[in-house]
């Protein structure tokens, strides 16, 4: 089962699904080669175990992936994972015409020209290349948020050529927009995309589709044998030239159409005037039957013309008298009220349905954010109105927020974390900074959500982004007292490592004269720094004590924990010295290590602490060493 965060074919990460058809389900996924977002479609089952339409699926696939047009989504790739077969494709952010259409319910002429036009650029170029697509319907036309149009699924109807109206539900799904020679089984070329088009057009400026029978078949043999509602029939406001050109493409004969997707093109353009100039007898043409041998009627005996008026006027009263019954028959059947079904669960809607005398239809589902999954979202008929008894109600159907899995940035430079983060339809929420001794400054520390977690598109993933190892710049020591020195170096969070003495007469004593690392050097806070200060000759005094206080940075469990270990030398001395540790941190004033101990004996204690941290050493009840970690 393929679903979010799989691999197909170790090349493409599954991101989320996009949409299901009769064919192939639709997912959005990530080319792992160069992180790019495509659209990969997977064929249902019913057609990977089908070898001879395998073989004509791929080979068109490798033929259209040589295509590239502004109005065509590109076919990147094509292959096979064990039993899964795709197609890799240009992802196009937007929505496919279909769903333009039901939110619009009709366009503007002006629009939906514009939109035939680009079809029809995209299809004289897929012919003048001997592609012919067979299956031009609004949900192969995808429209980019500016507008732009993108034609889908090139050639991927000429691998289903050898399929007819009865074998699969993939046919059956474009019944409507379905060329009279598809219908009969006949051989297809550029004038059957034609025929579509004008379908999509006149779907386009209506609202409506010229045929829609009670089944598949009978849709079928409409387009085979019924001329096609006038346009204007249905939206009498329609310009007469864009009737025209409906009419035009929808002829039942391939010959009496447009010859080309160019020339249609120029009549949509206003360029041309094509249609202005064919017979009127072609829009509303009916197919020519087939010469049928009749065989010389048996000479018979003429019934008297009175007789013949009789029966007529029986029949047409007849005629009359049942048309009435049955119009009676549909006034009778009485009004009921249409009950709100937005918000309810939908078991409680259909209950609520039927105990109204109605039929639900679910006619979609999506992903809502405030609908809970599994309740309705809309209905097709308002709340209050009257309909008749047994009325069929559409409605739409939430699927809930929209889930997806986090992906994993951490040790990712911030770019790419955003560019993965937003590619799952996610945010980036709050970023903080954090000095780090192992990750390298501009690169991910932690996240929240962890990865994998399963979140609300669109949710914010917080992180800590790593300012790299925290340096400081050595102070100016020379010439200072050493009491000095320490408390400088304190403030700047450095520990003094080492102090030697040097026997001068030019100063007094415990006076800095050389110092390492050397003022301005970038340092760590950890790094060793010594310290030479001055000694009188012949004085024999002992030199100030040398600091025996280390702390190191260790690896936290958290972005807000700090983890210091201290380590400590008790000085030479009393033999039995008080040695404390003292906290300051977001928990306040408090005393972690408190011992008496003998000179050389050593402290080695791990801090856990949270925010801004103080760490005191004191000897003696004398502070040795403050840390700033």
């Amino acid at each position: 089962m393929i679903a979010a965060g799989s691999l197909v074919a170790g090349r493409y990460e599954i991101l989320d699904r996009v949409s299901e058809g009769g064919m192939a389900t639709v997912f959005r996924a990530r080319r792992l080669a160069d992180g790019q977002t495509v659209a990969l479609k997977v064929l249902r089952e019913q057609f990977g175990s089908d070898v001879e339409f395998i073989a004509r699926f791929e080979r068109e696939a490798r033929a259209v992936s040589e295509l590239s047009h502004p109005h065509m989504v590109r076919v990147y790739d094509s292959g096979a994972d064990g039993d899964v077969h795709f197609i890799a494709m240009e992802y196009v952010e937007g929505e496919n015409l279909k769903d333009l259409i039901r939110r619009h319910e009709t366009l503007p002429p002006a629009r939906a020209l514009e939109i035939a036009a680009q079809v029809a650029e995209a299809l004289e170029y897929a012919h003048a290349h001997g592609i012919v697509h067979r299956d031009i319907k609004p949900q192969n036309i995808l429209l980019t948020r500016e507008g732009r149009v993108k034609v889908t699924d090139f050639g991927i109807a000429r691998a289903m050529s050898q399929a007819t109206i009865t074998h699969t539900g993939t046919v059956l799904g474009s019944v409507q927009y379905l060329s009279p020679e598809q219908a009969r089984g006949a051989p297809v070329g550029p004038s059957t995309d034609i025929y579509s088009l004008g379908v999509v057009l006149y779907e386009m400026v209506t609202g409506t589709l010229p045929f829609e029978g009670d089944s598949p078949i009978a849709t079928a043999l409409a387009h085979v044998n019924q001329p096609p509602p006038p346009p204007r029939s249905r939206a009498p406001a329609l310009p007469v030239r864009v009737e025209g050109i409906i009419l035009f493409a929808l002829a039942k004969s391939p010959a009496r159409r447009y010859r080309s997707p160019g020339e249609m093109r120029g009549d949509l353009l206003g360029e041309t005037d094509l249609w202005s100039v064919v017979s009127p007898h072609t829009f509303m043409e009916q197919p020519a039957a087939p010469p049928m041998q009749v065989a010389p009627p048996a000479p018979r005996r003429s019934l008297p013309a009175s007789y013949v008026a009789l029966a007529v006027a029986v029949i047409l009263l007849g005629g009359a008298w049942g048309g009435w019954r049955a119009f009676s028959s549909y006034l009778s059947v009485p009004e009921v009220e249409v009950p709100s079904f937005v918000g309810r669960p939908l078991p409680v809607a259909q209950q609520l349905a039927e105990s109204s005398g109605l039929t639900l239809t679910v006619r979609e589902r999506v992903y809502n954010t405030t609908v809970p999954a599994e309740a309705v979202i809309s209905q097709d008929q308002p709340p209050g109105k009257g309909v008749k008894r047994g009325r069929v109600i559409s409605i739409v159907v939430s699927l809930g927020p929209e889930m997806v899995p986090v992906p994993d940035v951490q040790r990712r430079s911030l770019i790419e974390a955003r560019l993965l983060i937003e590619q799952r339809r996610l945010t980036v929420g709050e970023l903080r900074e954090q000095f780090d001794e192992e990750v390298r400054g501009g690169f991910v520390i932690a996240q929240d959500p962890q990865p994998g977690a399963r979140v609300e598109r669109g949710r914010p993933i917080n992180l800590v982004v790593s300012k790299g190892p925290q340096r400081v710049e050595m102070p100016p020591l020379v010439g200072r007292a050493l009491t000095d020195a320490r408390r400088i170096l304190q403030e700047l969070g450095i520990t003094l490592s080492e102090v030697r003495t040097s026997v001068t007469t030019e100063l007094g004593p415990g006076i800095v004269i050389e110092q390492s690392p050397r003022p301005g050097a970038r340092i760590r806070p950890t790094d060793r720094v010594t310290v030479v200060v001055s000694m009188r000759p012949g004085e024999g005094g002992t030199p100030p004590p040398t600091p025996v206080v280390t702390a190191q940075p260790q690896p936290a469990d958290s972005p807000d924990e700090k983890v210091t270990r201290v380590q400590l030398i008790v000085p030479e001395g009393d033999p039995d010295q008080e040695v404390r540790i003292v906290v300051i941190d977001e928990q306040g004033l408090r005393t972690v290590f408190e011992r008496r101990l003998s000179p050389g004996a050593r402290v080695d204690e791990t801090l856990r602490t949270r925010g801004y941290t103080i760490i005191q050493v004191y000897v003696q009840n004398r502070l040795i060493q403050e840390i700033r970690p």
